[in-house]
This record gives C-alpha cells, structure tokens and sequence, in this order.
C-alpha cells in the first residue's frame, strides 16, 4: 500500500540530488522511499549528522544569555508568537 505525500524542498539542493538519482535510474520518489526504508530498517537516520564547531558555540551562547526564552513545545512557541 501506497501512501501519498507532499513535501517542499529546495530547489537547488533537489536539482543537485536529481543528476545523481538520474545517475542511478532512480526516481524522486523512489529515492524517498529508499531513505524512508533505510530509516525504517536501522531505526537512525542513514548518514552521519554533525554540528560544526562555529555553530556548538552559537549555541552555547544562546543557553547562556539571560534574554532568550527556552520553550518544550512548539505549540506555546507559536502562541508566544501569536502564530
């Protein structure tokens, strides 16, 4: 069973990972379904994630600055916002 779903991406990025889907004969979708199955299977994201060290310190000032609020849950940040 099939499930459809729509996504927004950017376009440079999905023109640069187009040429090597095309490179694979692969589709869009079936490049999606590929990493959905991949996540699916190893319970992780399938490529490694880091932070660079310029942004850990951006970070690390943000948590120690006084004038910045720390919300838990999207929905009391939308409110604060008046989203």
């Amino acid at each position: 069973m099939k499930r459809q779903s729509s996504i927004r991406v950017d376009c440079v990025s999905f023109k640069e990972a187009k040429k090597v889907f095309d490179a694979y004969g692969l589709s869009f979708s079936n490049a999606v379904n590929l990493f959905l199955r991949k996540v699916a299977l190893y319970k992780k994201i399938p490529f490694e994630l880091d932070l660079s060290d310029e942004l850990l310190d951006r970070i690390e000032k943000v948590e120690k600055s006084k004038n910045t609020t720390k919300y838990s849950d999207i929905e009391t940040l939308f409110k604060d916002l008046e989203l």
